[in-house]
C-alpha cells in the first residue's frame, strides 16, 4: 500500500512540474516571441534546472509539442462543458462559439498557434505536427457532433470547420490590429450562418 502512495505523489508531483514548465513557456512566448523562447529563458521562469525539463518533456522541440497539446486539451474541455447547456440548437452553437472564442482571444492562444506555426515548418517536428494536428481536428469534431447529435455528422463537420476557421481568423486579425474590440457583431453572424446551415436554410 506504501508503494502505491508513493506511486501517486510521485505522478502528481510530475504533473504539477510539467503544468508549471508549459506556463512558463507560454509566458515567455508571449511576452518575448518564439525566437527569444530560449531553454535558458523558460527554465529561469519556471525556476528549473533545462536536464529536469528535458526529463520531463524533452528538447525544445518536445516541449513545443507538448504545449500545441496542452493548449488543445484546455479548448475541448472548455467546449465539452459549454456545448450540452441547452436543448435548444441556438443555445448549444453560441454555447461552442463563445467558449471557442474566449479561449481563441486569450494571448496563450495566440501564442501556442505560433508555435504551431513554427514547429510545422521544422523537418524535424513537420509530420509529428500534422499528426497532432489532425488528431486534435478529429477530436474537435466529436465535441461538435456529442453536442448536435441529432443533426448529419456531415452537416455538424462543416459547421465546425467554418467556425473554427472563422473565430481564429478573427482572433488573428485582433492581435494584429492591437484593439480590444468585442467582435460581438461577427460571432453573431456566424450564429445566423451556423443555425441556417444545420436547419437547412443554406
Amino acid at each position: 500500500m506504501p508503494a502505491v502512495s508513493e506511486q501517486r505523489r510521485a505522478t502528481r508531483k510530475r504533473a504539477r512540474t510539467r503544468e508549471q514548465v508549459l506556463r512558463a513557456a507560454v509566458a515567455c512566448i508571449e511576452e518575448e516571441g518564439l525566437a527569444n523562447a530560449s531553454a535558458a529563458r523558460i527554465s529561469k521562469r519556471c525556476d528549473l534546472p533545462w536536464g529536469v525539463i528535458q526529463y520531463h518533456l524533452g528538447d525544445r522541440t518536445g516541449l513545443f509539442l507538448a504545449l500545441v497539446e496542452w493548449g488543445f486539451a484546455r479548448l475541448k474541455d472548455a467546449l465539452a462543458r459549454l456545448g450540452h447547456a441547452t436543448p435548444d440548437l441556438r443555445g448549444r452553437l453560441e454555447g461552442l462559439i463563445e467558449g471557442s472564442w474566449t479561449l481563441m482571444e486569450d494571448p496563450a492562444c495566440r501564442a501556442l498557434l505560433e508555435v504551431q506555426l513554427q514547429l510545422a515548418r521544422e523537418p524535424d517536428s513537420a509530420a509529428a505536427v500534422r499528426e497532432r494536428t489532425r488528431q486534435m481536428r478529429g477530436q474537435l469534431r466529436e465535441v461538435w457532433r456529442k453536442a448536435l447529435p441529432e443533426y448529419a455528422a456531415g452537416a455538424v463537420d462543416r459547421a465546425e470547420r467554418l467556425a473554427s476557421t472563422s473565430l481564429l481568423g478573427v482572433a488573428i486579425g485582433r492581435a494584429l490590429e492591437g484593439k480590444r474590440i468585442a467582435h460581438a457583431r461577427e460571432r453573431k453572424a456566424l450564429l445566423e450562418t451556423l443555425t441556417a446551415l444545420l436547419q437547412g436554410k443554406s
